[in-house]
């Protein structure tokens, strides 16, 4: 006979007389630190002192004059095509390269003419370059990079590539990198893929007359990715050149990075024109990076992503690039990285730490995604940014390991300072970020925020809760962190917002050491668990110099019990307790327990304990469901304990579907399986969330 279970998911609270004996040794981890930096400065690329200059005789020939096309205004709301003639160095350049690589590696060298400055430079128009293993494709102070504006596959070939953490064949980027070992870009000079209103960033929204990528990103994440369409026939091109013989395809051998898988094109697929913006800088399953000195400026999409790859140094880049998505640097499903000394003024986030989108993510080189982490980012400037150190939120396949400190945060037009983002179509592990010795002058919106209900990607990710995935946010460390000061305030709307889902908490929240002046809003919290707050210092704007001090006192619960139909369950966690399969759904079952905590406001009516049920019911019409709590009755105990009690009826699942489930949520998300979240709330910033997994009726 088939039964009904019930199964504990989250972990026991913390209690403040188990806290401060280890507490110091929470907010840092020494070893790991050292073990990253180490990793990335023993394996930074070397290189023979053998050059070769781009423009020496040799490769004079190759230098060609071409039309460049390219957009400009045209009255209120329209485009018009130009053209102009310009010297392209594609080939000379790639020849360099190649040469350079084939005879054991080197130097190749942009040189700058007498006289050239940043402001006048030498300018090299070229298309995509491919960096080979051995080299160092080295820009003199006073050149420039200047990526033409004619978007074909002439320019920019078609290669593996990924677009937001979905996996897929597109443009190249301006400068990319395929299997290579040891390589780098270094020097002085810029890069300038031109990116403006009317060249490669009106895709984003098609205004201006141009085409909206959003027909593409709806394939690529509806067509493609949701129904697990092998990436070898999801080609993108220009609508109009040939495609190549062979294509890779994107089986790495971890102990040949340079071994590289090729297959026929596929001849039965119709290639989808191509809306997709491509970053500035690509490595793509790359060993042994190196990105030094040089200054990026007017970038189609993401300006430097390190892509499934190990051991990248990126320091003293000047990234100032203000478009759609200009995120700085992108390392996504990739390790042992150093991000050191740069400035960072962008359009979308200084730096996401990425490890691929939904489907594709989890799919990624395993079933359970590539992961990313073992990153270190110190003594950096940020600037202008939707978030100044980000995770997410394409992170299915998780993050961890992150280090950042020493850095410096002023802007006004920077959103948030050190931010997280996912949500149940990402899901994805984020644990281990440690965050500590930076200093805050001005932000807009918040300085620390995590959300993993994020609603602001693609259409799909604005119906709720409704992906298969949990997103899971634990294990975040901030301490010793100084926000303004008493007389020029941080000026932000909020000093410290988290939000999760009732059903997936942020758990194991610390913050310590901090200090904020003037903002609006001092703690908001939404669904955390075993959150910590020691010595926290927060003003608002009225009166800035006024500091208030923030402590938690954590609230546990415990002896946590399901009673139905004359039989009691116990909760505990990580083990199942099956029901009868003759259990009346239609009758309301009762939650029972205890709270302990030392907040003295919980005694004065002013604590709650509130029941949630699954997602949500999905009512017609909304895409969102709709959650309703459960408000529990409390009942003093004395010594800091309260009893509380809660009846809920367990219905049926809502009837709305998942377009993919993951074999390791398969049990839970079962018709007919609850999850059901317990929040206690006491003081304005002490909360706790316990979820439970209720199977109610026997498999359909």
């Amino acid at each position: 006979m088939k039964k009904t279970l019930l199964a504990v998911f989250v972990g026991s609270c913390l209690m403040a007389s188990s806290y401060s004996s280890w507490a110091e040794d929470l907010y840092w981890n020494d070893d790991a630190y050292s073990n990253i930096e180490q990793t990335v400065k023993e394996n930074a690329p070397t290189f023979p002192d053998v050059y070769y200059v781009v423009i020496d005789k040799k490769y004079a020939p190759l230098i060609r004059v071409i039309d460049e096309e390219y957009y400009v205004g045209k009255g209120k709301d329209g485009h018009a095509k130009m053209t102009q003639k310009v010297r392209d160095f594609t080939k000379a350049i790639q020849a360099a390269i190649d040469d350079c690589s084939k005879n054991g590696g080197g130097i190749v060298v942009v040189p700058a003419l007498p006289g050239s400055t940043q402001d006048n430079p030498t300018v090299y128009y070229t298309g995509s370059i491919e960096l080979k293993s051995n080299v160092n494709l080295h820009l003199e102070a006073g050149t420039e990079l200047r990526f033409v504006r004619n978007i074909s596959n002439e320019f920019y070939p078609m290669v593996l590539t990924s677009f937001e953490g979905l996996d897929t064949y597109n443009y190249a980027s301006p400068i990319r990198a395929f299997h290579a070992k040891n390589i780098a870009l270094t020097g002085k000079g810029t890069l300038n893929p031109q990116a403006d209103k009317y060249n490669w960033q009106p895709w984003k929204k098609g205004t201006f007359g141009f085409e909206n990528q959003a027909k593409v990103v709806d394939v690529l994440v509806k067509e493609w990715s949701d129904k697990a369409l092998p990436v070898e026939r999801r080609l993108l091109t220009d609508g109009v050149s040939p495609l190549p013989a062979k294509i890779p395809t994107m089986a790495i051998d971890a102990d040949d990075i340079e071994k590289v898988t090729y297959i026929d094109t596929p001849k039965d697929v119709k290639p989808l024109r191509s809306l997709l913006r491509p970053c500035t800088v690509e490595t793509y399953a790359c060993e042994n990076v190196l990105l030094e000195g040089v200054r990026i400026i007017n970038s189609p999409m993401w300006e430097v992503h390190p892509l499934r790859s190990k051991n990248v140094w990126v320091r003293d880049l000047v990234i100032d690039s203000h478009g759609h998505n200009n995120d700085g640097v992108n390392p996504e499903s990739t390790h042992y990285v150093l991000i050191e000394k740069s400035s960072f003024s962008t359009g979308d986030d200084c730096i996401a730490i990425k490890s691929g989108k939904n489907r594709d993510g989890y799919n990624r080189g395993k079933v359970g995604g590539e992961s990313c982490g073992d990153i270190i980012i110190r003594d950096n400037v940020f600037a202008d940014g939707h978030g100044g150190v980000t995770m997410g939120s394409e992170c299915t396949g998780g993050i961890s390991n992150v280090f950042a400190h020493n850095n410096h945060f002023d802007s006004m037009s920077l959103n948030q300072v050190l931010r997280f983002k996912t949500n149940s179509y990402r899901g994805g592990l984020i644990e281990n970020i440690y965050f500590k010795d930076n200093t805050v002058a001005t932000c807009s919106n918040a300085l620390m925020y995590g959300e993993t209900q994020y609603t602001l990607g693609s259409a799909q990710d604005k119906e709720g809760d409704l992906g298969p995935y949990t997103p899971q946010l634990k294990g975040v460390y901030m301490s010793n962190i100084t926000a303004g000061k008493a007389d020029t305030p941080v000026n932000a709307k909020n000093a410290i917002l988290w939000k999760a889902y009732e059903r997936a908490p942020m758990t194991n929240i610390n913050v310590k050491d901090v200090t904020v002046y003037g903002v609006e809003n001092a703690v908001t919290l939404s669904n955390v668990k075993d959150f910590t707050l020691d010595n926290v210092k927060i003003s608002s704007k009225d009166t800035p110099a006024e500091l208030k001090t923030f402590n938690t006192t954590p609230i546990a619960i415990s002896d946590v019990k399901l009673s139905a139909q004359g039989t009691t369950y116990s909760l505990e966690e990580g083990r199942k307790v099956t029901l009868p399969d003759s259990f009346n759904k239609q009758q309301p079952v009762e939650i029972s327990g205890v709270i302990t905590t030392e907040d003295a406001g919980f005694g004065l009516s002013k604590g709650t304990v509130n029941a949630f049920l699954d997602r949500g019911i999905l009512e017609a019409g909304k895409k969102a469901p709709v959650v309703t709590p459960y408000p529990a009755q409390i009942k003093a105990l004395g010594n800091g304990k309260y009893a509380f009690t809660v009846k809920v009826t367990l219905t049926d699942k809502p009837d709305y579907q998942y377009a993919y489930r993951p074999d390791t949520e398969k049990e839970n998300m079962n018709r007919g399986n609850h999850i059901l979240s317990l929040v206690a709330t006491g003081l304005p910033y002490n909360q706790n969330t316990w979820n439970y997994n209720v199977r109610c009726l026997a498999d359909k």
